[in-house]
């Protein structure tokens, strides 16, 4: 492997904040990351004691925005932009619309939207009102819409106009659920466009019907609990049904808290460009969190994986929340310029020691300063890590976010592993950012919250690391992703991470194959960066490669070449699900040849 530590801007900057331990302050140490909590002399003096305040989380907005009055905060398309003082006026013109639907305290609104400031907006106004906003992803089958709609009991139903939402929602409330109507919201409502151009149908409402004579409406001043829920995200994989994460008032002020004050260089002034889909608890961080720190947030609602180097450089951002994909498209587009950009964080998916490297090789000959890679869930508020903006380690997740203590523990049990030792562990959170809950789902709650013997909460978070002495945190891969071969343990991401070191591999994903005689095997399914090679040959140095670094039981029983891996619609991570779904020793479908599979022709794959 190379230098895990890349020099650019940002490491330099390390000797402006960098705390240096007295030998006083060492000899206390304990080698236990959840007392010594070593990440903290990564922040600045001034943002080490915050304090969560005891109420709810727009009053809390609102007092943090109040001194940016002058600053635009939110952006669409670079069309039309919102200060302070236009923020504010919206959402309370929003909680009139609410008032007049007859939507009370505790009641849940469901939301299938594309990313439009309307949403941003109804979410602030639900939470003032004391509502639940049900986010559900837009790419859902009417199957799991309705699942959502039905867990959340939803009375209202509020969609993007786009014709495979509406298409879906209006199956979905067709089954049994108790939604009568879809409010069809046209996503150019925010520039003018008010008309629905979709057929008359009595199941739609069209948005401006809805918006229509609020003006006058009496709106009431309801008690706001901070443990309250004022979110709904889900979260799970392509199969079975999806959880819904209960957020509250206090997860989402510490987690912008967090933002603001764990010197990740989220600072007053800067600019973010945001394409995530408001339905995952990633998108609250990337909106309201960086305009709580002053930041600019444009929204684009829908692009290409190949247009998102020219959607950077026409906005020019300094901050971006980007997936492991994108951030190799723009390392391999046209853009000569990326000298604007200085917190290009990387999360969603795992950035490969190899990718993030040779990604950050092709930003530093733009400008751009090293990539801040991060870790999260919706389980923590979606914003567990990030790299800080002052020192950056190659291959790690970074730091714990502000207000947030991290750990490893020995695997499903309240063990902590020391750190600085470079011992594997599963990775556990406790703070003020943990959620709720599953909504309506105790057994798959008490999975994940683990009371510990001291009492303390802790998220377990079916995830491996390894902690070193400065706090970085480095994954090491998923409980999921790891299989027993031969009575020994093997990590599908050391293979993945391996295969990405050689120069002939473009694109690669291991998966769990059931084996008759071994139980499980690893199988691994790669793209070539040429059609023309010897892949029997290229197999061999790949197999010699793993046995040197790893051992012969990480080899991939077999080799899936495709010419294109899935990536999910709505955060464009790799979907190894889906593929682990292929019946790859089908052979009708797929043309076996000893180890090596091809499909014989596009296989469509049956979603569970």
């Amino acid at each position: 492997m190379k230098n895990l530590h890349i020099e650019n801007k940002a490491v330099e900057l390390m000797k402006d904040n960098e705390l240096i331990l007295d030998k006083e302050e060492s000899k206390k140490m304990t080698g236990l990351a959840s007392i010594d909590k070593p990440w903290k002399k990564w922040y600045k003096e001034s943002d080490k004691n915050i304090e969560i305040p005891s109420i709810n989380f727009y009053d809390f907005f609102k007092s943090q925005i109040n001194s940016y009055h002058n600053i635009n905060l939110l952006d669409f398309m670079g069309n039309i932009s919102y200060n302070q003082e236009q923020i504010e006026k919206e959402v309370d013109n929003y909680i009139k619309m609410f008032t007049k639907m007859g939507v009370k305290k505790g009641e849940r609104v469901s939301f299938m939207f594309i990313n439009t400031p309307e949403i941003v907006f109804m979410i602030q106004a639900l939470i003032k009102m004391g509502a639940v906003s049900n986010l559900i992803k837009f790419d859902e089958s009417p199957e799991r819409i309705n699942f959502s709609l039905k867990l959340a009991k939803s009375k209202h139903f509020i969609v993007s106009e786009v014709p495979f939402i509406i298409e879906n929602s209006l199956k979905a409330i067709n089954m049994d659920n108790d939604v009568s109507k879809i409010i069809s919201v046209p996503v150019a409502y925010s520039l003018g466009d008010k008309l629905s151009k979709l057929p008359k149908n009595d199941m739609i409402v069209p948005f401006s019907e809805v918006k229509e004579n609020c003006d006058d409406v009496l709106t009431q001043t309801v008690s706001n609990n901070p443990d309250d829920t004022v979110v709904i995200a889900y979260t799970g994989g392509s199969t079975g049904n999806p959880k819904g994460v209960e957020l509250t008032n206090k997860n989402l002020i510490a987690m912008t808290l967090g933002l603001k004050h764990s010197n990740f260089g989220f600072e007053q002034g800067k600019t973010s460009m945001n394409i995530l889909p408001p339905a995952i608890a990633y998108y609250l961080n990337a909106t309201i969190g960086l305009m709580v720190c002053g930041v600019k947030v444009i929204l684009v609602p829908d692009f290409k994986i190949e247009e998102y180097p020219n959607l950077i450089d026409k906005y020019k951002p300094n901050i971006i929340y980007s997936g492991p994909i994108l951030l190799k498209a723009m390392a391999k587009s046209n853009v000569s310029d990326f000298s604007y950009l200085t917190s290009p964080c990387s999360g969603g998916d795992k950035l490969l020691v190899n990718e993030e490297e040779e990604i950050n090789l092709e930003f530093k000959k733009r400008g751009a300063l090293a990539v801040q890679q991060g870790y999260g869930a919706s389980e923590e508020t979606a914003v567990a890590t990030c790299n800080p903006y002052n020192m950056r380690k190659v291959g790690s997740i970074g730091i714990p976010i502000n207000g947030v203590s991290m750990a490893m523990f020995e695997y499903r049990t309240d063990k902590e592993i020391p750190y600085g030792k470079n011992l594997k562990g599963e990775i556990c959170l406790t703070g003020p950012t943990v959620m709720k809950g599953y909504l309506e789902n105790k057994e798959a709650t008490n999975h994940v919250l683990m009371k510990h013997s001291d009492g303390t909460i802790w998220v377990h978070s079916d995830d491996f690391g390894i902690m070193d002495e400065d706090g970085f945190i480095f994954h090491k891969g998923r409980a999921k992703r790891m299989l027993t071969r031969n009575g020994g343990k093997v990590w599908l991401t050391d293979i993945e991470e391996i295969a990405k070191t050689l120069p002939f591999i473009d694109d690669v994903c291991a998966c769990k194959l059931d084996d008759e005689i071994e139980r499980e095997v690893p199988v691994l399914h790669v793209v070539f960066k040429e059609s023309n090679l010897d892949e029997q040959k290229m197999i061999e140095i790949l197999n010699n490669l793993i046995k040197e670094k790893c051992q012969a039981t990480f080899v991939p029983k077999y080799y899936i070449i495709k010419e294109s891996l899935p990536y999910t619609e709505t955060n464009k991570k790799l979907n190894f699900k889906l593929l682990e779904s292929e019946d790859i020793l089908d052979s009708s479908n797929y043309n076996i040849q000893g180890n090596i599979i091809k499909p014989i022709q596009k296989v469509k794959i049956k979603r569970n």
